[in-house]
């Protein structure tokens, strides 16, 4: 039997102004992130009435210019070196001003436009938006383990995140949602995008980059086959983002015509995100304790899971009960959101693991998979939904009377077909998926002593000494 080390505890080295303004940051990114991802779909089809199968091509069309931006954009954040000796703040500044000057320019077009031209600006700026928020997503998840080698603290720092995320997630759709509704989508994005610079900023000014790859374990250069042969040499990030990107894809992003069109109304998104936000707050504060007490991985499964079973219980109870669809709808929201801070956390985990069994340190890689795997499944499942809207022959237009749509006119077809598919596909994703999250057994104890190692604090031989199991 081996004899146990102890492993040595490792201080907090991150100021409390650094992980607010990492959370805020991701508060101004957040409410940018959701107006395009869960509504700019309906803006193109109900707003300006480009076609859902155009759409459709527009956000594929988007998706091969992503595979290979972000890919891209991770090999320069390894290889390139700034003076100051950061890494991704000086990219995060950039980012600040980019996004949300090219999140406007999404929403300039309108319906009085000829159709040649809103086509065109629509894939010209969906280009650009993409890109800028490239230069942004790698660096700024990446940026977590250069402020501290301290694995629970990087949690902790994720859980800020996570809280500016669902905190940026309810207000767009309890405010804005309405907003839009009220004042159309141009002078919303303006005020998303006043309030996203504001939020964003403060990182820029208050983060400190402190720990960075030794030159034994940074890469001087990477090429995609580099990528392809390290991602591979990591399994466990390779079955994170398996998982991620198999169920993101299969997946659709139709609440918002699932609140028009079996609700009554767009406001019913603000509602259920009303109902949600007592159960979403009671987990974020709880959060600390639960990440303490069990294993990420675990987490994760039960709450996948959970999401699985509440999609089925609300498919089969149907549309008809307008308020238990609503508390059934915010159960599924409460179920996402640990996995969705997770999916900060997690790849951080993959990075150590990944030094600690190589030699090579890839945060811009790994960070950019992460950016393209979020932007890929949004986009995906956006796309998906336009194919759903498709096969459903779907004519916003044709359901509108002065603007307003008018649910006598929509044909039972359509309603049905949108409210199948908002709960079944996101299901069936997830069940294709899930052997990759069983397959994931990195434990978090592991990840410290791994992480103690690739510092220099721990030596290979002691660390064998300590780990649950070999790796």
């Amino acid at each position: 039997m081996k004899n146990r080390v102890k492993t040595p505890k490792v201080k907090s080295q991150v100021r409390p102004i650094e992980k607010v303004s990492y959370g805020i940051y991701f508060f101004g990114q957040g409410i940018i992130f959701t107006i395009v991802s869960q509504y700019l779909m309906l803006y193109y089809t109900d707003y300006i009435f480009i076609s859902p199968a155009i759409v459709t091509a527009i956000m594929f069309g988007g998706k091969i210019w992503d595979a290979v931006n972000d890919m891209i954009f991770g090999m320069i954040v390894d290889k390139v070196k700034f003076k100051s000796g950061n890494r991704f703040l000086p990219w995060i500044r950039v980012s600040t001003f980019l996004i949300p000057i090219s999140t406007v320019l999404l929403f300039v077009l309108n319906k009085d436009m000829d159709m040649w031209l809103r086509v065109t600006l629509a894939v010209i700026t969906y280009l650009v938006w993409d890109s800028a928020y490239t230069i942004c997503d790698a660096p700024i998840y990446a940026l977590n383990t250069a402020m501290t080698q301290n694995v629970k603290e990087r949690g902790t720092i994720m859980t800020f995140s996570g809280m500016g995320g669902a905190v940026a997630t309810a207000l767009t759709t309890i405010v804005f949602v309405p907003y839009f509704d009220a004042h159309g989508f141009l002078n919303t994005s303006v005020l998303i995008a006043v309030i996203g610079f504001a939020t964003m900023v403060w990182i820029g000014i208050f983060g400190k980059e402190r720990y960075h790859a030794t030159d034994v374990h940074q890469e001087q250069s990477a090429s995609l086959r580099d990528t392809w042969i390290y991602l591979k040499g990591n399994k466990y990030l390779l079955y994170f983002y398996a998982y991620r990107i198999i169920s993101g894809s299969i997946a659709v992003s139709m609440l918002s015509y699932m609140s028009i069109y079996c609700l009554g109304g767009v406001e019913y998104t603000s509602k259920i995100t009303l109902i949600s936000i007592p159960l979403i707050g009671a987990l974020y504060l709880l959060s600390p304790f639960i990440l303490k007490k069990f294993n990420k991985i675990y987490i994760y499964r039960f709450c996948v899971i959970g999401e699985m079973v509440m999609n089925v219980v609300t498919w089969l109870l149907g549309y008809e009960n307008k308020m238990l669809t609503m508390i059934m709808c915010a159960l599924i929201l409460a179920f996402a959101i640990l996995p969705l801070m997770l999916n900060g956390v997690m790849p951080a985990d993959g990075i150590e693991y990944g030094t600690y069994k190589t030699g090579k340190r890839k945060e811009g890689i790994t960070f950019a998979i992460q950016t393209f795997a979020n932007k890929f499944t949004a986009a995906i499942a956006t796309g998906l939904s336009g194919l759903v809207l498709t096969f459903l022959n779907f004519e916003a237009e044709s359901y509108q009377v002065n603007g307003e749509v008018v649910l006598s006119l929509v044909p039972q077809s359509v309603i049905d077909g949108i409210w199948n598919a908002n709960f079944l596909i996101p299901m069936i994703g997830k069940l294709i998926a899930i052997g990759f999250l069983f397959a994931y057994n990195l434990k978090d104890k592991d990840v410290q002593i791994m992480s103690d190692v690739n510092a220099g604090k721990l030596t290979r031989e002691e660390a064998e000494t300590m780990l649950s199991r070999k790796y």
